[in-house]
């Protein structure tokens, strides 16, 4: 861990140094070994050519779980993708192989990534621009990205896949429930944005509360936790946690039915869930990831 924040220490140096005729950057040399390369005049100059045109697409979904210069991004904007892949595949990897239709995520980059990215423009436009390319570049693939909420550093996310969250809607009982509970059921987009809306809402209430006198505080705003279907839970866990029902088995989720059947779909999912993340820890790039999917 010391020797990684004394990389990333020289490599926040790197950027305060742009106008060097040479820069220092990371690159990957073996999934187990980062070494410090010297770029030459071109390779700072297509960097710099960069800053004035935008974090790259491909250069983002080229992205892997070790750290080095992605082409067409500048040394803070690098830094941002590997710790947002990485984030991504963590909690996201059973959207990405289409284990489940929605995930909802927070993103909050490590300080060495804040303060790399800062020295080339503010934090909040980074990881704007951040969120853009990877909803932009990871739509071919199937899968909506979009952030919910921005607090400070931390930016809380949703990625889903469009025919998936289609299917939970095309089951009437599902469909039933969710409109039962004031989510949109008109269309696969419309559901994910009531599920927005009443997040955001949540969030808010709790933001305000603190702040609010105790006889001027709103009621307590309840989590939507209908919402779970949307995550890939059974309605039949999604009711019995809501109702309070028995416990039956223990895993990602609580089940309340049978046991067997809840611990063989655990075991599935994990197996999926691992398989990406283990592809990814391998030296897979995010685009192979998706085109595995």
């Amino acid at each position: 861990m010391a020797r990684r924040n004394r990389l990333l220490i020289s490599l926040y140096d790197a950027t305060k140094r742009s106008l060097s005729p040479q820069t220092w950057y990371l690159r990957r040399r073996s999934p187990n070994c980062r070494r410090r390369v010297f770029c030459n005049d071109a390779a700072r100059r297509a960097a710099q050519t960069s800053e004035g045109t935008g974090m790259s697409g491909s250069g983002a979904m080229s992205v892997t779980y070790d750290f080095y210069h992605l082409e067409g991004c500048t040394a803070g904007e690098s830094l941002l993708c590997q710790e947002f892949a990485q984030t991504f595949v963590r909690c996201a990897a059973g959207v990405i192989f289409s284990a489940k239709p929605v995930a909802l995520f927070s993103f909050a980059p490590t300080s060495a990534a804040v303060e790399a990215a800062g020295a080339e423009k503010s934090l909040r436009s980074a990881l704007r621009e951040l969120v853009r390319v990877y909803a932009r570049e990871l739509a071919p693939y199937g899968i909506s990205l979009e952030a919910l909420l921005v607090r400070g550093e931390r930016t809380t996310l949703v990625a889903y896949r469009e025919d998936l969250v289609a299917a939970v809607l095309a089951d009437a009982d599902d469909r039933a429930f969710l409109a039962a509970h004031g989510f949109a059921t008109d269309g696969s987009r419309s559901l994910v944005r009531s599920m927005h809306e009443k997040l955001a809402a949540y969030y808010r209430e709790l933001a305000a509360r603190p702040e609010a006198p105790a006889d001027a505080r709103p009621a307590r705003a309840e989590f939507p936790h209908a919402m779970g279907v949307l995550f890939g839970y059974p309605l039949e866990d999604v009711v019995g946690f809501m109702n309070g029902a028995r416990v039956t088995c223990r895993g990602p989720w609580n089940a309340y039915g049978d046991a067997e059947q809840a611990r063989a779909r655990f075991a599935a999912i994990a197996e999926v869930e691992r398989g990406c993340r283990s592809r990814f820890r391998s030296g897979a790039t995010l685009r192979a990831l998706l085109q595995a999917a």
